[in-house]
């Protein structure tokens, strides 16, 4: 039973109590009042007669004495029920029509668009299911506010990206009108351009879908190490440019048993390639980036570390949502949502990824997925 349900139930319990105290005491001084004007009137009609109509009046005296007070003595014990039940029915909708009258106005604040509205301090010292409305109302606003804001801060975000590609296949068709002799660079930058912004639509796509939960994972069995050695490989690739070595050691080369994981392999390898491609992109030339794997509690986790400038301590949370750029990375190519897509493909395989700076310099970034059992 909730406290609310306890609540009411004190509430009529006190009401009925009282009413029955209150009928008790009414017939205990009724009785109490016969008892004495019957040994009254005894006693006088004793003083005032011989002592031979003695037998006769004690034979009337046993015969029920109307008095006057009983006339009164029915609508007594209704009077007292029905004072003591106004009483408490008038405290039982005080108690609860407050805050039901603040939620209502919370509720409908909230309908014209008035976020900041609060109702869990105005409840006091209550600690009953209304209370925990209250809370729970606090927790969907604020919850609320904060997706508002995320949405008018990611249009802005991606008005902003989809600017410069836009700004730039503007100026190459300029220049392809006024410079037929440059038409083939300008159909590349055009190309290129374009594809940017294919590429930044399909990935707010896929962090829309992940977000909304559209997408149902198909889990199987995943040789963590196979997929590692995929990545690996697809990552070397684009260091070498950079002259970036990557190192990982495999499972068959590390003396090792190789993990197992349940997840979409092709979800999974998308977060991990994100990561390291991350890693990639921040760090500097003749650097190197390094992975690798553990197990803890049932837990495999997957560390990714750079050589690079790293991330300051108080951005360190915030790398992980859409569009965000650390101070130190402004020169860097890229939408910013990489991470923000590993995020939500780890956490529905239910795992976690968080990230800190080295003591030596450079970012790593920690995944924990739960091992197959």
């Amino acid at each position: 039973m909730g406290r609310l349900y306890w609540k009411f139930f004190i509430f009529f319990f006190l009401a009925q109590l009282t009413s029955v105290i209150g009928v008790g005491i009414a017939v205990s001084i009724e009785r109490e009042r016969d008892e004495v004007v019957r040994e009254q009137m005894m006693q006088l009609q004793l003083e005032a007669r011989p002592h031979h109509a003695f037998e006769k009046q004690k034979h009337r005296m046993d015969r029920p004495f109307k008095s006057k007070h009983k006339r009164w003595f029915p609508l007594m014990p209704i009077f007292i029920g029905t004072l003591a039940s106004l009483i408490f029915a008038a405290l039982l909708a005080w108690y609860f029509s407050k805050p039901i009258k603040q939620l209502r106005q919370a509720f409908a604040s909230a309908a014209n668009g008035n976020l900041d509205v609060r109702v869990g301090d105005s409840m006091g010292s209550r600690r009953d299911e209304l209370s925990d409305l209250g809370k729970a109302f606090d927790q969907m606003a604020i919850r609320l506010e904060a997706l508002l804001q995320s949405q008018t801060r990611l249009l802005h975000q991606v008005s902003h990206e989809l600017r410069s590609p836009l700004a730039r296949l503007q100026i190459a068709v300029g220049l392809a009108r006024q410079q037929p002799e440059k038409l083939e660079s300008s159909l590349a930058r055009i190309e290129r351009e374009s594809e940017r912004m294919d590429d930044l639509v399909g990935e707010l796509l896929a962090l829309s879908r992940l977000e909304s939960g559209v997408i149902q994972l198909e889990k199987e069995s995943v040789n963590l190490d196979e997929l590692l050695q995929t990545v690996v490989e697809d990552a070397r690739y684009e260091g070498n440019a950079k002259q970036i070595s990557i190192n990982f050691l495999p499972a068959n080369e590390a003396n090792r048993p190789s993990h197992t994981i349940m997840a979409q392999q092709d979800l999974l390898h998308r977060a991990i390639d994100n990561v390291v491609r991350n890693a990639l992109k921040y760090s500097p030339s003749q650097s190197q980036v390094s992975i690798h794997t553990s197990v803890e509690n049932e837990q495999i986790n997957i560390i990714v570390n750079d050589q690079g400038a790293g991330v300051a301590n108080t951005e360190l949370e915030m790398i992980f949502q859409a569009f965000f750029r650390g101070s130190n990375t402004h020169q860097a190519d890229g939408h910013g949502v990489g991470l923000a897509i590993a995020k939500q493909i780890i956490e529905a395989h239910g795992g976690s990824i968080v990230a800190s700076n080295l003591p030596s310099g450079g970012l790593s970034v920690k995944i924990t997925v739960p091992k197959a059992l």
